[in-house]
């Protein structure tokens, strides 16, 4: 099978949408499925519209297309078209309107939302498309993997010290709606004897909101705050490796990866109440808050720094929480019985009576 997957902006970039397009990416192809990149344009929307008159790609070299909601701007005026060729699969790992707020992108989003099937990162993502008129028997919900970092052994107890220095990490880009800046203010709310507030993470994606946040921790008393920016994926490992618990107060998420490598770690985690973050953190295993209050976020640290026991008990049952979620291999393999429903569904409406019902136990096409 050959598969176009067209995207926007710089694919190397580790945040959650193209960690997953990259893992899948390579996973298909370790299977021995033929997957192009296309890349149409920058992510901003200008950059996409004004490339989408001009971009275009060969849809009939290919047996699916896979169109990621990123480049929903410049792929509106073709999406259509391209149906009309070969199966269009939509990638919506969050559309551009709910993680933006920005209501001009709807209209962009409309073609996307006809795509023949629509894959949905969590079962919050999959409500939101119901909610915008898809019918849910046109969307499947793959969600990501954890394991690309090294992880402790299964068996593992709760990873707790009793001694100072705690260390809480948070690990995420430094965007408004990650909530980094209401992180800094309510750690700065109260002292932190012995406690330590590291932040790692892409931080020039928003110059001005990073200036904010660089501006809270200068006016910080102390030094109990470090910003260690984008590092490799190692120096990721440590970092959970080394940390107590972890906090991102993310006021939206479409799915939240760095959650799930948190409980594989055993940390216990400190998020809002907001998305599909509840129903991935589990019960247990995490203290949620309201998005943008900054009292409730200080507490919830003040409480898990404060309270070893509690730090026991939520890193056991952040391990118990980790098992039960998807690794990497599910993911592509779920993803690619997507596609192969897609391309099996066009087939046989167009020649319903030559093309009996295929095994789809066999990942090769």
């Amino acid at each position: 099978m050959r598969v176009a997957f067209v995207t926007v902006g710089e694919t190397g970039r580790l945040t959650g949408g193209y960690l997953y397009n990259a893992r899948v990416i390579a996973g298909l192809r370790e299977e021995g499925i033929e997957v192009e990149e296309i890349v149409a344009s920058g992510a901003s929307p200008i950059e996409q519209e004004a490339a989408a008159p001009w971009f275009d790609f060969d849809a009939g070299r290919f047996d699916v297309a896979v169109v990621d909601a990123l480049a929903c701007a410049v792929c509106a005026p073709h999406l259509d078209r391209w149906r009309k060729i070969l199966p269009v699969v939509a990638m919506v790992h969050e559309l551009p309107s709910v993680a933006n707020g920005a209501a001009r992108d709807r209209k962009f989003e409309e073609p996307l939302l006809r795509a023949d099937l629509l894959v949905a990162v969590s079962e919050h993502g999959a409500s939101i498309l119901k909610n915008r008129g898809v019918p849910l028997e046109r969307v499947r919900v793959v969600s990501p993997g954890f394991d690309r970092l090294s992880l402790p052994a299964a068996n593992a107890g709760p990873s707790v010290r009793e001694d100072a220095p705690l260390r809480v990490l948070c690990v995420a880009q430094w965007i408004p709606r990650k909530g980094i800046l209401d992180l800094v203010r309510a750690w700065k709310a109260r002292e932190r004897p012995g406690a330590t507030l590291e932040l790692i993470g892409e931080t020039d994606a928003d110059p001005e909101y990073a200036a904010c946040v660089r501006h809270a921790i200068a006016d910080s008393p102390d030094a109990s705050i470090s910003e260690r920016g984008r590092v490799s994926d190692a120096a990721v490992a440590g970092a959970y490796a080394a940390a107590d618990l972890f906090a991102l107060p993310s006021r939206y998420e479409g799915y939240g990866i760095v959650y799930a490598e948190a409980l594989a770690h055993g940390l216990p985690v400190i998020a809002c109440d907001t998305g599909p973050v509840p129903g991935l953190v589990g019960g247990e295993a995490a203290i949620l808050v309201p998005p943008g209050d900054v009292r409730a976020l200080s507490g919830a640290l003040g409480l898990l720094l404060d309270d070893t026991a509690l730090r026991r008990r939520m890193s056991a049952a952040a391990r118990r929480r980790a098992a039960d979620l998807p690794r990497w291999k599910d993911t592509v393999t779920a993803f690619w019985r997507v596609l192969r429903e897609a391309f099996e569904a066009r087939r046989v409406d167009a020649s319903p009576l030559q093309n009996p019902p295929v095994d789809r136990t066999d990942l090769r096409e």
